[in-house]
């Protein structure tokens, strides 16, 4: 079979591109071909479609008065691109695949490739890796106010210009606004066959805003278990990693270390509020927390699989986060907030435990319990790698999404 895999990115940014990748080689290496279709980037790994490529564009680093003469031009590629639709359309015509599996479309490609599919008549399915088509900053979060915001699931777009909820800014948030309702006016969206929701409460959030449930279908990711041995050590850390911005909670996490004894906490990963996060430390003088950075590859699975365990205190919607597949398969517990997808991957008293977002009280509780008992911290790491092949095994999502794909070519 020969599968088009479109995403904006075709580097590992983060875990859309991971599993993006994951599922491509899972699929080649069964035989069938993975065509990428995606934006030029330097960071790109090779691919022999690359001339198909789109031109990039940039959307940040540029000044108000940058972003407002580039405005037509972004606007353009935000809302409906021909440029995309024409590497598309020249790309179809040369290979030819039986279908489409989507990934992250929205700005650097647009769903105006939606309309090119649909004219070669070609299925498509979507993995929803965040909250686009119901919300259109993306997360269900204003960042402005650090709070989650659900004031557009209703199809009400035009709060982005009032709440100013993208980057706080209005310039940013307009065309937000714009894009959304263009979008829901063309029914563009509605030329996709089928979503794949990784988390039963995207597939939730995706039916509150007006998306029919038959169009959708849930199944957590997968990850390369053998790639991810269990690991039988257990030092004396704990672990969050990811990206330092305000939705992930790290001040309540650092909040609730203050009272932890015997057990550091090294924080891996950049973003944004690192040097806030950093302030933070010196001002608690958090002597038992270090910043270690950026982490990828041997390195930072070494630190995971040493670790006591991990902590997810997310503050918004997350998805379904990758990190506590990796956690789970190398047989470490987690410690989650109780919000979005991660209230269904985490089983209370099972293989973790789940907390309030924002009670560093109960965060507490739970990280001095698993410092203190060794042994409860080994039950519970053998119980999350057997949640990791029961749920994420490779051999059986590839049976799972081949389904999908026969599915939509017999319909």
């Amino acid at each position: 079979m020969k599968i088009l895999a479109i995403e904006k990115f075709y580097f590992i940014k983060g875990g859309a591109e991971r599993y993006f990748f994951e599922l491509k080689a899972i699929l080649e290496a069964r035989g069938h071909v993975v065509i990428p279709f995606s934006v030029k980037n330097p960071n790109n790994l090779q691919s022999i479609y690359d001339k198909y490529f789109v031109d990039p564009i940039n959307f940040n680093g540029l000044s108000k008065y940058q972003a407002l003469l580039q405005s037509p031009k972004i606007m353009s590629r935000i809302v409906y691109s021909l440029h995309t639709k024409n590497k598309l359309r020249k790309l179809l015509r040369d290979v030819k695949p039986d279908i489409a599996h989507l990934h992250m479309i929205d700005h650097q490609l647009s769903p105006s490739i939606l309309d090119v599919l649909r004219e070669e008549k070609i299925p498509v399915i979507q993995t929803l890796h965040q909250y686009k088509l119901v919300c259109p900053n993306y997360r269900f979060y204003n960042s402005r106010v650090e709070t989650v915001c659900e004031k557009c699931l209703d199809g009400h777009f035009w709060h982005p210009i009032i709440e100013r909820c993208h980057k706080g800014s209005l310039i940013a948030s307009f065309p937000l606004t714009i894009e959304s309702f263009v979008h829901r006016w063309l029914k563009i969206y509605d030329k996709i066959d089928l979503f794949h929701a990784p988390s039963l409460f995207m597939k939730k959030k995706m039916i509150q805003g007006g998306y029919h449930p038959d169009r959708i279908v849930h199944r957590y990711y997968t990850i390369q278990l053998n790639e991810y041995p269990f690991s039988k050590e257990y030092g004396d850390y704990a672990i969050y990693f990811g990206r330092l911005s305000e939705e992930k909670g790290i001040p309540v996490l650092l909040k609730a270390m203050k009272r932890v004894h015997g057990l550091r906490l090294l924080i891996i990963g950049e973003g944004p509020q690192r040097r806030a996060l950093e302030g933070i430390k010196s001002d608690m003088n958090l002597k038992n927390v270090e910043f270690l950075g950026y982490q990828t590859g041997d390195v930072l699975q070494r630190l995971v699989a040493k670790s006591r365990f991990v902590v997810v205190p997310s503050q918004w919607y997350d998805n379904s986060p990758l990190v506590i597949y990796e956690a789970f398969a190398l047989g470490k517990p987690v410690i989650g907030s109780d919000i979005g997808g991660i209230s269904e991957l985490i089983d209370h008293g099972q293989n973790g435990f789940l907390f309030s977002p924002e009670d560093s009280n109960s965060l507490y509780y739970y990280m001095d319990s698993l410092a203190k008992d060794l042994k409860k911290v080994k039950e519970y790491g053998r119980n999350a790698r057997l949640k990791a092949e029961k749920e994420f095994d490779p051999d059986e999502h590839y049976k799972w999404i081949l389904n999908r794909y026969h599915q939509l070519l017999n319909k």
